[in-house]
């Protein structure tokens, strides 16, 4: 039933997405993509990469609590995961990176799935957090809503994060499960509010690079919408959600739509690109690794 749900909601936004395309001015659109401003694209690029690194940085701190997890394991898993979500639809990505942690480092598939769900709080917490932190800036939007949303968000993220055994590891040697304490949460936290930041730069740079005059407020919508819009990954690599809330966050300062499409394609391309020639290196390498190992132990061929 679930399985006939998702494609019975693929093929309604296929054909909507379908009937938009056949009327839209995309000459427009690539006509502003190819005056795009490539050193604000160059930019936005490296905020991406850096940013993945802060998350690979703030799971690791979390696994290493409890478990003997390798910097450099959480980040190529991160790369790879975030590589392969690219191109994929639902859980993907994160399968690749339990695998790669499992593979790797030994880790349980069960410890590995619960360290991405604390991950995950953890980086809503730093969410809310920074949604916090953004209302004391001038957006246009009521600093009072902004603040109070993002105590809310922070506040339900961290509870959860407390309360829900499920999620606990257990030690190496057999322990009982344990949680995390809030002074064990601090630098997971400051990593995790390190990469929202560096996404909000990576959207913001990649808006402004179709010399759209975009607000800081704009932008962090379009962040926010882009994530909760995209949580379920029901398309490739999100395809279409980013656009679409790039296309919403711009519309009430009147930015035309083929100019937001342009932007949201130039985010897009940002954020998948790299990533995913970097993650391409790392399982290239790690399956010429595994083809070693197996080399000295195949028949010889007459």
């Amino acid at each position: 039933m679930r399985r006939w749900w998702r494609w019975a909601l693929g093929a309604v936004l296929l054909a909507a997405a379908l009937r938009y395309a056949t009327r839209f001015p995309w000459a427009h659109t690539w006509a502003a993509l190819a005056t795009a401003d490539w050193g604000l694209l160059a930019m936005a690029c490296g905020a991406n990469l850096v940013s993945l690194a802060a998350k690979a940085a703030s799971w690791q701190l979390l696994l290493r609590a409890h478990l003997p997890v390798r910097f450099r394991t959480t980040q190529a898993a991160t790369f790879a995961g975030a590589a392969v979500g690219s191109f994929s639809v639902a859980v993907s990505g994160e399968a690749m990176r339990l695998h790669l942690l499992a593979s790797r480092d030994g880790i349980a598939a069960a410890d590995g799935a619960r360290s991405i769900v604390a991950s995950r709080l953890v980086e809503a917490a730093a969410l809310g957090i920074g949604l916090g932190v953004f209302a004391a800036v001038p957006t246009g939007i009521s600093p009072w809503r902004l603040l109070a949303g993002g105590i809310a968000l922070a506040a339900a993220a961290l509870a959860l994060l407390g309360r829900l055994p499920w999620i606990r590891l257990r030690a190496p040697e057999g322990g009982p499960a344990r949680g995390w304490t809030p002074s064990g949460l601090v630098a997971p936290l400051g990593f995790a509010m390190s990469g929202w930041a560096l996404q909000w730069a990576t959207y913001h740079w990649s808006i402004a690079a179709m010399h759209v005059a975009v607000k800081p407020s704009a932008s962090m919508l379009a962040l926010v919408l882009a994530n909760v819009g995209g949580a379920l990954r029901l398309t490739p690599g999100n395809v279409g959600v980013v656009q679409g809330a790039v296309l919403v966050a711009l519309r009430p300062d009147g930015v035309r739509a083929s100019t937001a499409i342009a932007a949201g394609l130039a985010l897009q391309a940002v954020q998948v690109i790299p990533v995913a020639a970097i993650g391409s290196v790392i399982l290239g390498r790690r399956g010429l690794r595994l083809v070693r190992r197996r080399a000295p132990g195949l028949e010889p061929t007459s």
